[in-house]
């Protein structure tokens, strides 16, 4: 079927597969599932058996349930070894008007850096361009000038692991066209155009990895992950309650709140003071008061935020950040929102995926109602699904900014530049 897009994104507790379909007349999300992951640990890969076989189960079910035959689509992977780093280039305006052939030379002259044998750029950002001394310009085309400068922000990742991924896929049976990754994939699933703006910090909190990322005056400033995540909650339950790891998880889910009771400055989150009966290692019954779970919760979510202020006070005088969006499986915690409010000092949101489906239907000049989906569809709304759609609203940027022109412009310059220098 024309204009498909397939996008594979491969997690540390799940896989999850979307296809969808984009033109100028509509949007459909035509398939959207979840399948578990194994062989990966923080994002990386540690066995690449186990990784291949998850794949190549979630693709096959992919391809029963739906009919479509899939042969190559987008990856979004994660993985606690992504540098970011600024840089500048120049170029002469050739006819004294900016063309995309003088923005492609500025930008191509930028990303002129010496990187590693081991790293591969990603993503290639523009903070400003400068245009015969006069700065702050988003997209100078056509504008009269001598001389442009841009500077760029620049994501590298560990080459090694990008080709193992790929590897993985490729002997699972899909070809990948692109691989994005998960920190910026889910901020175009959870961000307003207003939001990149007037300064904002987005973390998504997935089973394995904390993937943040800074937008400013509407470009992604600051990238950074960490290799803390859900799981390392689940982890510290199973370890401190002397259970499984199955049984750490459920009561997490069930019980687990980020906010004990605690004064905690204008905030406070009532526990319900109540025993609950878990299962220990020897399988037997035991009994254990919520107050000895919230507190084994509230103190690894205290140190994920610690990482967030973290990152925010590193950042250079040039960039505000006003408010945080935090996503992924672990923003849907009771407690962990205004537990952030608390620690950052900042207004803190829930960051769920229509949001970005909302700005780029808009931003296309369409109109569609998301609301009414079949259930599992539906599901992949939820904040634990960020990646996955925001690599979809990545895939369509990239894809049909030359056919329909809804997306022309530097973004769109962009990933065409990529894909024909990498």
């Amino acid at each position: 079927m024309k204009d498909l897009i397939t996008v594979l994104d491969i997690g540390t507790t799940k896989i999850s597969v979307i296809i969808a379909r984009f033109d100028k007349e509509n949007f459909e999300i035509l398939l959207a599932n979840k399948y578990p992951s194994s062989g990966l640990k923080k994002g990386k890969i540690v066995d690449m058996e186990a990784i291949t076989t998850s794949i190549k189960k979630a693709l096959k079910d992919t391809v029963e349930t739906s009919g479509l035959k899939i042969k190559k689509g987008f990856l979004c992977i994660s993985g606690n070894d992504i540098n970011g780093t600024y840089s500048k280039g120049t170029t002469r305006v050739k006819k004294k008007i900016v063309t995309h052939e003088d923005i492609d030379l500025s930008i191509e002259s930028a990303t002129a850096v010496n990187l590693p044998s081991d790293r591969e750029i990603m993503h290639i950002l523009p903070v400003e361009f400068i245009l015969d001394g006069v700065g702050g310009i988003k997209d100078p085309t056509g504008m009269k000038g001598i001389r442009l400068d841009v500077k760029v922000y620049i994501v590298t990742a560990s080459l090694p692991q990008i080709e193992n991924f790929v590897t993985c896929c490729e002997k699972a049976g899909i070809e990948i066209e692109e691989v994005i990754l998960q920190s910026v994939a889910s901020s175009e699933a959870v961000l307003t155009n207003h939001e990149k703006e007037t300064g904002v910090l987005v973390a998504d909190i997935g089973g394995g990895t904390t993937d943040i990322t800074v937008f400013y005056d509407g470009y992604l400033r600051h990238i950074a992950t960490y290799g803390i995540g859900g799981n390392h909650i689940t982890n510290d339950l199973a370890l401190g309650l002397k259970i499984p790891f199955a049984e750490a998880e459920k009561i997490k889910s069930q019980y687990g709140i980020a906010l004990p009771d605690i004064n905690f400055g204008s905030l406070r989150f009532k526990n319900n003071n109540n025993d609950v009966e878990v299962i220990g290692l020897d399988r037997k019954p035991i009994k254990v008061h919520s107050s000895v779970i919230n507190e084994i919760v509230y103190a690894r979510c205290e140190e994920i935020l610690g990482f967030l202020k973290k990152e925010i006070e590193s950042l250079t005088d040039d960039i505000s950040v006003n408010s945080t969006v935090l996503t992924g499986g672990c923003s849907l915690m009771q407690g962990f929102i205004p537990l952030a409010e608390g620690l950052l000092s900042m207004p803190v949101r829930m960051g769920k995926p229509e949001t970005g489906i909302a700005q780029m239907l808009s931003d296309a000049g369409m109109e569609e109602d998301i609301s009414e989906q079949n259930d599992s569809i539906a599901e992949f709304y939820s904040p634990e699904f960020s990646s996955s759609v925001g690599s979809l609203i990545y895939a369509i940027k990239g894809s049909f900014f030359k056919e329909e022109k809804h997306f022309d412009g530097i973004f769109g310059r962009l990933k065409a530049l990529i894909k024909e220098w990498l």
